[in-house]
């Protein structure tokens, strides 16, 4: 399943899943007042990124991440609180009244998405549709036997937008199991729902959540 919306917002909904998308780039008033949410260590982790575009992206990312999940929570941006898993997968802490509240963001260029479930395992990622000199190489070395093999067999002009299709998959899934894309990623697609989307024109996006 495919959907596509122009719009910032709400890009795909169903029972158990709402996923939006929102632009980065916005002027610096806004993101000072985005901002005040952040903890310490946020605050400290955006200063560390080199960028100043950077920087002010991750700002209004983790501001809207908090903003999202504070109305649904229905308290103050600032009082919501995250625990990490070992390799860095970010959940609400134990201590929230909903945490069994799941996201997953994922933010490419200037576009940013949060998927949202209940009590459910759930992985997203959004790619800008760019052309990747590596694709060829990083496919070999990512994708299973199977699915590297079906890659393969795609006509040169439809590869490279195969591959962002592959490579988003494949991204949703480890953020959804927890584990990085440097370690083995062992996975039923029948345990899964996978559904690609378009946040934006100019990318592509895919979202997974656990049968």
């Amino acid at each position: 399943m495919t959907l596509a919306f122009e719009t910032d917002g709400l890009v795909l909904k169903t029972d158990d899943l709402e996923v939006l998308a929102f632009k980065l780039d916005l002027d610096q008033d806004a993101i000072d007042e985005i901002g005040l949410c952040l903890n310490e260590d946020e605050s400290r982790r955006a200063m560390g990124l080199r960028l100043r575009q950077d920087q002010r992206r991750f700002v209004a990312t983790r501001g809207r991440l908090r903003h999202l999940l504070a109305a649904r929570l229905e308290i103050c941006p600032a009082d919501v609180e995250f625990e990490y898993e070992e390799l860095g997968k970010p959940h609400l802490s134990s201590r929230m009244r909903d945490s069994d509240l799941r996201f997953s963001v994922s933010r490419s260029a200037d576009v940013a998405v949060i998927a949202l479930t209940n009590s459910r395992d759930v992985g997203v990622d959004i790619e800008a549709i760019l052309p990747v000199p590596e694709a060829d190489q990083i496919a070999s070395l990512c994708l299973s036997a199977a699915d590297y093999e079906s890659y393969a067999a795609v006509d040169a002009e439809h590869r490279p937008k195969d591959f962002l299709e592959r490579w988003t998959r494949l991204e949703a899934v480890a953020k959804a199991l927890g584990c990085g894309l440097g370690q083995p990623i062992v996975w039923n697609e029948e345990d899964w729902t996978v559904t690609r989307f378009v946040p934006r024109a100019g990318y592509i996006g895919t979202v997974v959540v656990r049968n």
